[in-house]
């Protein structure tokens, strides 16, 4: 994505500043996903969005950085799709969540793959303040859709704690399993025989059906804490009143 504004012509404004911002981010992300294996050069990110290489010193400290923000948009996208869906009430409130955890995760090809550059990659070339920044924000965030999600479910406030842990072992259930299912292709090729399918299944699928194995024994054991069916029986007859 070249810069609208030109390399030549200063952003002034805050709203043409913003979108020199984003040109630089969307150039990283072009050529992430091109190889996501690992991050960019500052100097070829600023070649994609056509500025120069001092440019994005301005914008961002670290090609990390521009990353971190990638990631955060990300991550937030999904848990604020997640909050925004969950307004909208269906007959079938387990479900409902399953296709809202499987939905924005299918249709982000480069969340999973920034996700797993995380640790070991994006957050330890990061400053400390603003790492710690991010993580804060993240963790409000996982909070609010958390809360979110045990308001749908019909959970006492008690489960607040459990709840959250759960989100959590969601997405890392996600990212486990999309590196599972998404090998390197030079390892990808080695595996194109029907011997290697249990090597390689599909993350759709395979994805669904450990959400679902997840939340459930996540449900049963609320139901055990409540000391009976409580739990379930609001979360299946809430919506027949």
């Amino acid at each position: 994505m070249t810069d609208v504004l030109g390399d030549k012509q200063r952003a002034r404004t805050a709203k043409e500043k913003d979108r020199r911002r984003d040109s630089i981010v969307q150039a990283a992300l072009e050529l992430f996903l091109q190889k996501p294996a690992k991050l960019p050069t500052m100097s070829a990110i600023a070649n994609r969005a056509g500025v120069a290489k001092g440019t994005t010193y301005i914008y961002f400290d670290t090609k990390e950085s521009i990353y971190l923000a990638l990631l955060e948009d990300e991550l937030h996208g999904w848990l604020k799709h997640i909050e925004k869906e969950l307004e909208y009430h269906d007959k079938d409130p387990m479900q409902q969540l399953m296709r809202l955890l499987m939905s924005f995760a299918q249709n982000q090809p480069h969340l999973w793959p920034l996700s797993s550059l995380s640790h070991a990659v994006i957050e330890t070339n990061i400053d400390s303040k603003a790492l710690l920044s991010y993580k804060t924000k993240l963790a409000q965030k996982y909070r609010a859709t958390a809360r979110a999600i045990r308001e749908h479910l019909n959970l006492p406030e008690k489960h607040a704690a459990a709840t959250e842990a759960m989100l959590m072992q969601t997405y890392a259930y996600l990212l486990g399993n999309w590196q599972v299912c998404n090998p390197p292709a030079s390892i990808s090729r080695l595996l194109k025989g029907p011997s290697f399918r249990v090597l390689q299944p599909d993350f759709t699928e395979s994805s669904r059906q450990g959400l679902e194995q997840l939340w459930t024994g996540f449900i049963e054991q609320q139901r055990k804490e409540e000391g009976g069916a409580g739990v379930l029986n609001r979360l299946f007859n809430r919506n027949r009143s």
